[in-house]
């Protein structure tokens, strides 16, 4: 299984060895629309060549993100050739300070990841004033494209956007003075308000564009994410109503992940709204997941053979693939269902198959995956696992929820099944404090006050 993965991501590596070049053309046609010169247009095509392989590839091979499906490559690829596109044509009609230059890049930044934002506007910047012959043109866009990019890292809500837009816009204003000693431009005040205004309207026009591409493509933003990883989503209620014990574990995990990965640093917004519909497949099925039960007696599986319940249990991942899709609900909430379990082996029911069978096939009662992908799936896997085992202990002490703690981390790890998460052993050893504190937390009792004394009272 894990070598026809392997073999499936070289083939897909491979398969995309030859983007680069692709990209290059089409964008030095696209600065090329309305003055094709030959020189130029090779010269742009190597300088973009030169970008791609030099910066963006070590991107790609590094990045979890845009290898985490392909239509994140595809959206990276397709938004910056419209923006280049876009750039020129403004450019031809309008003028220099009406180039939108932040807006491929800033919604690269929302969808995929500030460093292909940054390389995205780069390429834009850097190709759009090679063209004229103009470097002063890039040091006057490029700021823009970078200041605008790094404050949109991890934004969590519209209104940062704008705020990025804003700070661009005094940005792009005061380059433009910097190079005015220098170049003796002759711009009227007009010019200056449109220098200062166009990253401002080109962040609202991020901002009106976003939800249509969330929608079209199920790639969501943080901003998206946010809205979605609420209780009152319609399918959270479903399942608060059909699987009240799955509902109230996947707050917990929520509750686990989130703070774990603030703690290193990872996207919290993204583990969370993965945490809160993880098993959203068990709405089909609710009876016949423990957390669903009334009381042990009532288990359907004490009944069933045990491969039957592996099949029942294996189900809940699939079906909450199929609703996910149904739904339209964000694509890494789809691909983070099947992560959450990995390849792990459903032992219980192994177990049990071994006593009727020595010979029962351990493959067999192994979960499909992929293992986790990133840091946040892998914070998933961790604290889907520690709640649900965490049930087992009845008014643990610290002492026990710690080695319970470290005993799942220690477990999980030693199965391989955090191989491709990028997780460090300090990080992991942060996961597990986090977890713990998390605990304590929940555990802490309301302080009773003491009740004044009646005499006391009614002094004065």
């Amino acid at each position: 299984m894990e070598q026809q993965a392997h073999r499936s991501e070289v083939m897909l590596s491979e398969s995309f060895m030859y983007d680069g070049i692709i990209i290059a053309l089409i964008i030095s046609v696209a600065n090329n629309l309305y003055d094709l010169g030959v020189l130029d247009f090779v010269n742009e095509f190597i300088l973009i060549l030169i970008i791609w392989y030099g910066i963006i590839e070590h991107f790609i091979r590094n990045s979890n993100v845009i290898n985490f499906d392909i239509r994140y490559r595809l959206l990276f690829y397709i938004t910056l050739l419209g923006g280049a596109a876009l750039n020129t044509i403004v450019y031809k009609t309008y003028g220099v300070s009406y180039i939108p230059i932040i807006i491929a890049p800033m919604i690269i930044t929302l969808l995929v990841d500030y460093e292909f934002g940054a390389s995205a506007g780069l390429i834009l910047s850097l190709s759009t004033a090679f063209h004229h012959h103009d470097f002063f043109m890039f040091l006057h866009l490029f700021p823009q494209v970078f200041i605008s990019t790094y404050l949109l890292k991890n934004t969590k809500n519209r209104i940062q956007v704008t705020k990025a837009g804003l700070i661009s816009g005094i940005v792009s204003l005061v380059m433009i003075l910097l190079q005015e000693p220098v170049r003796h431009f002759y711009f009227s005040m007009k010019d200056y308000i449109v220098i200062f205004l166009n990253p401002i309207f080109s962040s609202i026009a991020v901002v009106g564009i976003l939800p249509y591409i969330e929608i079209a493509t199920r790639i969501y933003s943080n901003i998206g994410l946010s809205e979605i990883a609420t209780i009152n989503h319609p399918l959270l209620r479903t399942l608060s109503m059909h699987a009240p014990g799955t509902y109230q574990h996947s707050l917990r995990v929520a509750e686990l992940a989130e703070h774990a990965a603030e703690s290193i640093g990872a996207n919290s917004v993204l583990v969370r709204a993965c945490a809160l519909y993880h098993d959203i497949g068990k709405v089909r099925n609710p009876e016949f997941f423990v957390e669903n039960l009334k009381s042990p007696e009532e288990n359907p599986h004490n009944t069933l053979p045990p491969d039957i319940s592996k099949s029942i249990i294996m189900k809940h991942v699939t079906d909450g693939i199929e609703i996910a899709r149904k739904n339209r609900l964000p694509i890494q909430i789809e691909l983070a269902i099947p992560q959450h379990h990995g390849t792990r082996v459903q032992k219980y029911f192994y177990v049990k198959a071994l006593a009727e069978n020595p010979n029962a096939n351990i493959e067999e009662y192994r979960y499909p995956g992929p293992k986790p992908k990133s840091k946040e799936m892998g914070i998933l896997m961790l604290a889907d696992i520690v709640e649900a085992t965490s049930k087992s202990l009845k008014n643990a002490s610290v002492e026990e929820i710690k080695k319970m703690i470290e005993r799942t981390i220690t477990e999980l790890f030693e199965e391989n099944q955090l191989d491709e998460t990028g997780l460090t052993l300090g990080e992991l050893r942060t996961i597990m404090e986090s977890f713990l504190s998390v605990f304590q937390s929940l555990s802490t009792h309301r302080i009773e006050y003491p009740t004044i004394n009646k005499e006391i009272e009614t002094i004065g």
